[in-house]
């Protein structure tokens, strides 16, 4: 049974949340940046505010105008060296997953395949790789998209079949789509990310092997925390999401203790989100 783009959610501290961003266009139609890539971060619902929320909005406040200030990685020009440096900071410092999945017109894929269900079927696999890593078991799993009048249908088309089973049992799932107006910091945090693999891939496929500065805050700063994949083929890409839990690694303990606080002090659903179609 496919699954509803939920509009309005509320979930438990001990859900686990994937915030989705999209990069590039899923025909690489951008021919000055030819490819596609879906990619974001993932964290307990409980923690989302003191590790995530809390100290973006500090960041904000800092170097970027304000705390409300609407800051998107496509949209950043002229950075300073402070800016970078404290981006760079955040991202290495801040204990949350991060994942993304890039391809570019080098992959030749098979007639009546599409760029958009390789990468999505790659996506799955890295959900899959990072849910078992998280402490406390998650009760329940969220994945949240941020809106596009091209991506919504896309989501629903090749997001909506997920099952994620966790110690036997299947676990309840959300699927929502949340406006660029927002302002959410996550999703914020998410398009930084995708972001990152997209250029890094862009210079790959130029024959550079070095690593960009940026990639390497998001996704080498902690290899426990990160699932990054560039497709060159489809060898093992096809495979469903199956979401089958493994005995975790730790939680780093600064995330571990902040989430266990919240969950003694809120045994309810503490967290919401307004979402559209």
């Amino acid at each position: 049974m496919r699954k509803e783009i939920d509009q309005k959610l509320l979930v438990r501290p001990d859900c686990l949340m994937f915030f989705c961003d999209d990069t590039g266009h899923e025909d690489f139609r951008d021919r000055s940046f030819p490819v596609f890539g879906i990619g974001g971060c993932a964290i307990m619902a409980g923690a989302i505010e003191p590790v995530l929320k809390r100290p973006w909005r500090e960041l904000k406040a800092e170097h970027f105008g304000g705390p409300d200030v609407a800051l998107h990685a496509s949209a950043l020009r002229n950075p300073t060296q402070a800016q970078l440096d404290a981006l760079n900071r955040f991202f290495r410092e801040q204990e949350f997953c991060r994942f993304g999945v890039t391809i570019t017109p080098n992959c030749k894929l098979p007639t009546g395949l599409t760029t958009y269900h390789v990468v999505s079927r790659s996506l799955h696999k890295r959900w899959e790789e990072l849910t078992p890593r998280f402490r406390p078991i998650p009760a329940e799993v969220a994945f949240i998209f941020e809106a596009s009048e091209r991506g919504d249908a896309l989501v629903q088309r090749y997001f909506s079949d997920i099952v994620v089973t966790i110690a036997g049992s299947r676990v309840p799932i959300h699927l929502g789509i949340k406006p660029k107006w927002a302002g959410d910091e996550a999703l914020e945090v998410a398009d930084f990310i995708v972001q990152a693999a997209g250029r890094q891939a862009r210079r790959w496929d130029t024959g550079d092997e070095r690593f960009r500065r940026d990639f390497e805050s998001v996704f080498q700063a902690n290899p426990l925390w990160s699932s990054f994949n560039a497709i060159q083929s489809l060898a093992g890409e096809l495979a469903p999401m199956t979401n089958h839990h493994e005995e975790p690694a730790p939680l780093p303990p600064l995330v571990w203790a902040v989430v266990f606080t919240i969950l003694l002090v809120a045994a309810v659903a503490i967290f919401a989100l307004v979402l559209v179609r």
